[in-house]
């Protein structure tokens, strides 16, 4: 009988073993931010139609007092994961680029910018 149990357990083991899986994906968010028009950003003479019609419209947009704010996102997550049949371990890194744009509002010229790159 006990050699049954021991049989029965090794099995378990064994089957549990081969219903793993590995999986790995990759996702990317918002538009690639061309670097050779943000060189083209002037504070205080490239206007928001310029910023407009080189990056398209901003992944958000924000108002405080007399400034406008524009914040270009791309952003590319990737991660993996092993899977068991009952229980699962991820990780997941992501990597952004982002453009943030200030522009006054009365002139609708940028004010000031700021561009940061990850990858």
């Amino acid at each position: 009988m006990k050699s049954l149990s021991i049989i029965t357990i090794m099995s378990a083991i064994i089957i549990s073993v081969g219903i793993q899986s590995c999986a790995t994906s990759e996702a990317v968010t918002g538009n690639p931010i061309d670097e050779t028009y943000v060189a083209k950003i002037v504070d205080g003479q490239t206007t928001e139609n310029q910023v407009i019609s080189w990056f398209g419209a901003p992944t958000t947009t924000s108002e405080l007092g007399g400034n406008v704010l524009y914040i270009y996102k791309y952003c590319k997550t990737s991660g993996s994961g092993l899977y068991t049949g009952y229980f699962g371990q991820t990780k997941s890194v992501e990597k952004c680029n982002e453009l943030t744009v200030t522009f006054d509002k009365a002139s609708g010229t940028v004010k000031a910018h700021n561009y940061q790159k990850t990858f």
